[in-house]
């Protein structure tokens, strides 16, 4: 029998262990350590090493690989659902928390698919899920579980943009906020120098997790009325 050199029957070398799994996780680590400028297709094959060519077949374009990984970091935000043992209000605080730590484990990411809706079209509607049920169980009129998830929704995605642009658990409004309130005549912003004052530069410091807490309470506190 005579033998070319080539083994029949057998995928050449990093062929057998490309699936779309493997290169929308490749992607990401790119994205997270590099930012999405960083990720195009042929630096995606180069960390694979693979051909380029190659990936086409699993996702087509960039575009493709960036829904994917949409898809990838969305899908693990379903939440079960808990029932009546679990208050609505409650319900309500644990699929915000866990739509926002999704978002905040890729920053990267996040500021990508907040900034193009329609990245994220096929996973959001299961994403919102714990959303309308939560809402549903409060009592709610259709119209207005509607408003109220996509209104919590907005407030979720705007404060994730801000906190995926600073990179830091806290950090200050304004540096020099204190200095220029103090500066101000005594007639103008009566009530914000007086605040100010009484917080101090320690008290301006913004916390993250404090903050969204807040929002989230005085949101549902509104829902609850």
């Amino acid at each position: 029998m005579i033998s070319d050199g080539k083994r029949s029957g057998r995928p050449r070398a990093g062929k057998e262990r490309l699936s779309r799994e493997v290169i929308l996780t490749a992607a990401l680590g790119i994205v997270d350590d590099e930012g999405i400028d960083a990720l195009t297709m042929r630096r995606l094959a180069a960390t694979l090493k693979v051909n380029p060519m190659s990936l086409y077949h699993h996702l087509p374009n960039k575009a493709a690989v960036l829904a994917g990984l949409a898809e990838l970091v969305f899908a693990g935000l379903e939440l079960p659902d808990p029932g009546d043992a679990v208050p609505w209000d409650e319900q309500l605080k644990q699929a915000a928390r866990a739509y926002r730590d999704g978002l905040r484990q890729h920053p990267n990411l996040a500021l990508q698919v907040l900034s193009d809706a329609s990245a994220v079209s096929d996973v959001v509607v299961v994403t919102m899920e714990p959303f309308y049920r939560a809402l549903d169980r409060a009592g709610l009129a259709p119209r207005e579980i509607f408003e109220a998830a996509n209104t919590l929704i907005d407030f979720i995605h705007g404060f994730s943009l801000g906190e995926a642009s600073v990179r830091a658990e806290t950090f200050e409004l304004a540096p020099d906020l204190l200095t220029r309130v103090r500066a101000l005549p005594a007639h103008k912003a009566p009530t914000l120098t007086r605040i100010v004052n009484e917080l101090g530069a320690d008290g301006l410091a913004y916390d993250f997790d404090s903050g969204f807490e807040s929002g989230l309470s005085t949101w549902i506190a509104g829902i609850r009325r």
